[in-house]
Parts: C-alpha cells; sequence; structure tokens
C-alpha cells in the first residue's frame, strides 16, 4: 500500500511527518510528491520531486538491518527533554520512579532514533510488557503483545481500556485491543490523571498475580 500527498510546494513540518510516518509503516510507503511549475515566455515546466524517501525508511523496507543504539535513563531522559516539553519529562520520570517499585524489571530499548523503555512484569515464568514509553512523547500501550492470562482474554483487555479511557483526553477505541494504542504523555501531566494511569496498571498488575 502507498500513500501520496501531492502539492506543488510540501512544507518543512509535512516532509518530516511524511518522512516519520514512511520509516515506521511497513511494509506500507507514506510519500509526497512536489511538483513546482516554472514558467519562461510560452514554456511551462513540471518538475517533480520525491519527498519521503529517506534512507533509514528504503533500508527498513528492503530487510536491511539498521543500525541500532542502546538506550539508558541518562541518554533516554536527555533526548526526551531536547524533544519535548518539562512536563512530559517529568510525566515519564515519574511514571519511571512508579514502574521501579511495581514494575521493577524493565529494559531500555535499541532503537536508533527514538529512546525507549519498558517494565517487565515477570510471572510465573512469563514476561508481561504492560506499556512502552517513548522520547517521542507518548505511553504505548501493548494489548497486541498481551498473550498471558488473564488478558489473553479480550474482557480483561476491554476492562483495562475502559480504566485507561476514564482518563480526561484519553479515549482508545474499542478495536485498539489488539494493537498498540498510544497516549501522549501530555495526557498525563496532572495528578489526576497520573493517578488513574498507576491505579490502571496497579489493577493490571494485581489480575496478572492473581491468574
Amino acid at each position: 500500500m502507498r500513500l501520496v500527498f501531492v502539492a506543488d510546494e510540501i512544507p518543512t513540518e509535512l516532509r518530516r511527518v511524511i518522512e516519520f510516518l514512511n520509516q515506521q509503516m511497513d511494509p506500507a510507503e507514506v510519500l509526497a510528491l512536489e511538483i513546482k511549475q516554472y514558467i519562461g515566455g510560452t514554456l511551462r515546466t513540471l518538475v517533480p520531486r520525491i519527498v519521503g524517501q529517506t534512507v533509514e525508511a528504503q533500508q527498513k523496507k528492503s530487510g536491511v538491518a539498521r543500525e541500532s543504539r542502546q538506550w539508558d535513563e541518562p541518554s533516554f531522559f536527555e533526548d526526551l527533554k531536547v524533544r519535548r516539553s518539562p512536563d512530559e519529562a517529568r510525566v515519564a520520570w515519574d511514571i519511571l520512579e512508579w514502574a521501579q517499585t511495581n514494575l521493577p524489571r524493565f529494559t531500555w530499548g535499541t532503537g536508533k532514533q527514538h529512546g525507549s523503555f519498558i517494565p517487565v512484569l515477570d510471572h510465573k515464568g512469563i514476561s508481561n510488557y504492560p506499556f512502552v514509553i517513548y522520547t517521542y512523547g507518548r505511553v504505548e500501550i501493548q494489548f497486541q503483545h498481551m498473550k498471558a492470562r488473564p488478558f489473553d482474554d479480550q474482557t480483561k483487555r476491554l476492562e483495562l481500556l475502559h480504566r485507561l479511557n476514564e482518563i480526561e483526553g484519553v479515549d482508545i477505541p474499542a478495536d485498539k485491543i489488539t494493537k498498540r494504542p498510544s497516549i501522549p504523555l501530555s495526557a498525563l501531566r496532572s495528578a489526576a490523571a497520573l493517578k488513574q494511569f498507576f491505579q490502571a496498571f496497579d489493577w493490571y498488575i494485581q489480575e496478572v498475580k492473581a491468574s
């Protein structure tokens, strides 16, 4: 599948979005076709230019292994502070502190461009990954990977989704319980919203441990 934007001029902001989407969407391609018009006398010339075919995207879609980077706590928060607001960095830090108590094992990502940390709940020999936080400012809920009991049951995933949707500004569609929908860190800036987020995953932990 290929999604193409066509315009006489592609703004810088749109180009960045297209390049990002083209790197993330595999095997689909997201491109832009910029067609500039030059007129001289009676002659009109159209000059097309493809936008979005970055080296990273081409390597990913061709199966060529990309370079990776091992993230850690200092590099993660340094990158997050550059990309996002201080409030969002504070939310990520609060979640990390909560995870160190409630999900004491976690791993740092190896993405070339985007840092991440993944809290892990080990139970009965199974590693459960409830969510991932990325330095581009989002918390990705790992419904797609909830295969162990009791969240292999769709009703349990729907209950978790319902609890998250009680947070003001969060509205995850019900059909996303087999995917990896995300919540912006900015939606968790208030103490009340962050408390609801923690309560939702306190419940998740209790349900896993009771299974």
